[in-house]
């Protein structure tokens, strides 16, 4: 259902130009996100920083080899993919809230996408983490081999953030579907 209010009016002439803006600068996320991963992916040593910073605990005796160095690639690929999913769908959001698109079908699998797209991610952030650490850990010797799981407050806010978004698309999808119904009786 589009919206068509005069400015004057109502306040939705604000919530279309946020719209736009917020479009725009998840289409600019996107190009950076992007780009920033490619770059890591084509600057060895871009990459290797990256994970040492993110492996900051897991001690690798042997360094980033060509081996690590690949499954941690492949390892990477399912979150990367994931989080540009989902900010995809966030940026298809805001070009329907711009459009005045709000109450409809469109928007609602919009807000489920990003917000499966969220909790997958955040489940993805503790199985990366951990066989991660047995990637970079495989070749240490006996005893200094490590499996580690990491669960934060902030993993555990995503979870719920994502929850809480599917919860609302799947809201406004039946409150679109009742509405359509009624409209069929008129």
């Amino acid at each position: 259902m589009n919206f068509e209010h005069d400015r004057d009016t109502s306040g939705f002439a604000r919530v279309k130009f946020l719209s736009r803006m917020l479009k725009h600068l998840a289409t600019a996320g996107l190009i950076a996100f992007v780009a920033f991963s490619l770059g890591v992916i084509i600057v060895p040593d871009w990459f290797d920083t990256m994970i040492r910073l993110a492996f900051q605990d897991i001690p690798v005796a042997s360094g980033l080899n060509p081996v690590k160095r690949a499954g941690m690639m492949g390892l990477l690929a399912a979150p990367l993919g994931v989080a540009l999913f989902g900010l995809w769908n966030i940026r298809a959001l805001f070009a329907c809230y711009a459009l005045g698109e709000v109450f409809s079908e469109r928007p609602a699998r919009h807000i489920r996408w990003a917000g499966f797209a969220m909790m997958l991610n955040g489940f993805l952030t503790i199985v990366t983490y951990s066989l991660g650490s047995l990637v970079l850990t495989f070749d240490n010797p006996v005893g200094q081999r490590q499996f580690a799981v990491s669960v934060s407050s902030d993993l555990f806010f995503v979870l719920l953030t994502g929850g809480l978004l599917m919860v609302i698309g799947q809201v406004l999808h039946e409150a679109c579907r009742i509405s359509d119904e009624n409209r069929q009786f008129i």
